[in-house]
């Protein structure tokens, strides 16, 4: 990839300028950023930014935190005071690390309804950080309510000398609840989450990770890449992580570095508080309840694929076909023998074919597949 030639497309194509930055950075370059969506937040954001002052100096020399407290124009008056009382405690505050405070909230500066949500906050704070960075700078996706372990950027750097890797996932493990019931519903929920991570990259999918935003790390490189984060108001950190995984293999650092909220709040569809909430209510996490047969099934297609992967699609299908027909409905819905072909033509050895193969076969089709073993 030409990087200068990338970066003038994403540019001119992608960039988007919102909101307002409360000053400009104190340095030209910089090494790490941690970007913070931020919308009413007042109660949560100061422990998050805590967790951060405990990085090592070293560290925090090279870094630099943008919050983006935001909210639509006409918000509810609750959310707009909150975030107005955030926005004029952030810009006094006194931190060893240096902070842009983006100001998406305000009257002038509001984001519009269209296009609005987590995915564009997170898209303003990383894409405002594309003009103080190296092309190997490394972009550190948090939320407002999530705090980090203090060897956070530590252990990140660490991993990055060792693999240099274009994005990451970190593990993590949810804050705890004075709510037993909660705690209890939280801990089902991240067992679930992992363990169909796990399946997933067990069967030969390069997918095999925990979907969550507080977790993504990436480098400046891959960013503009992939086209920058996606602009969606909920699952935006599903979306951005396939294109990475598409871009390169996501590395996981195994290193439990960061710890989400488990509050209880409806805000984000499918959001860990969403799910919280649902479970309150009486609804389980029935569609995380995956029979193993699904993996199995998925294991099998990859090894077909695998070992036939210069056959004739055709042959492919009745190597399927004569082991299992729910494996074939799904693919057959999905147009599998035309994208095969399609494949086919613009590959020419293995590693080439199978890298096509997973692009197209990506998390989304995953997900929709596994929903056919989804227990009732």
């Amino acid at each position: 990839m030409d990087y200068k030639k990338t970066l003038l497309k994403y540019k001119n194509q992608k960039f988007i300028s919102l909101g307002k930055a409360h000053k400009f950075p104190d340095k030209i370059l910089y090494k790490y950023f941690i970007i913070i969506p931020a919308i009413s937040e007042n109660k949560y954001l100061w422990e998050t930014l805590n967790s951060i002052e405990k990085q090592d100096k070293k560290f925090k020399n090279n870094l630099l935190v943008i919050v983006v407290v935001n909210n639509v124009k006409n918000d509810k008056p609750e959310v707009i005071s909150n975030n107005d009382a955030t926005y004029k405690q952030l810009v006094v505050s006194d931190y060893d690390f240096e902070f842009i405070a983006i100001d998406a909230y305000s009257s002038k500066h509001s984001l519009n309804k269209k296009y609005s949500g987590v995915g564009v906050a997170r898209k303003v704070g990383m894409d405002y950080c594309i003009n103080y960075s190296y092309q190997t700078s490394l972009l550190c996706s948090l939320d407002a309510d999530t705090i980090i372990n203090s060897d956070y950027l530590d252990v990140i750097e660490k991993e990055y000398n060792k693999y240099k890797f274009q994005s990451a996932v970190v593990n993590f493990k949810h804050q705890k609840s004075k709510n037993k019931k909660i705690n209890n519903a939280i801990d089902e929920y991240e067992k679930l989450l992992k363990n169909i991570a796990n399946k997933i990259k067990n069967s030969g999918s390069p997918y095999g990770y925990v979907s969550m935003g507080s977790t993504i790390i990436c480098s400046i490189n891959a960013y503009i890449a992939v086209g920058g984060m996606v602009a969606k108001q909920a699952t935006e950190d599903f979306y951005f992580l396939q294109q990475l995984a598409k871009y390169n293999n996501i590395h996981q650092i195994k290193n439990v570095l960061v710890h989400p909220s488990c509050r209880v709040e409806e805000r984000v569809y499918l959001g860990t508080g969403y799910r919280m909430t649902n479970y309150l209510q009486g609804n389980k996490f029935n569609d995380l309840y995956i029979y193993n047969q699904g993996f199995i099934d998925l294991k099998f297609l990859y090894d077909i694929i695998t070992n036939n992967w210069n056959s004739n699609p055709r042959v492919i299908k009745s190597l399927i076909t004569e082991k299992n027909l729910i494996i074939w409905k799904y693919l057959n819905n999905n147009s599998f023998i035309k994208a095969l072909n399609n494949i086919k033509k613009n590959t020419i050895n293995k590693t080439q074919f199978m890298n096509q193969f997973h692009v197209w076969f990506d998390s989304f089709k995953i997900y929709k597949f596994l929903k056919l073993y989804v227990k009732n």
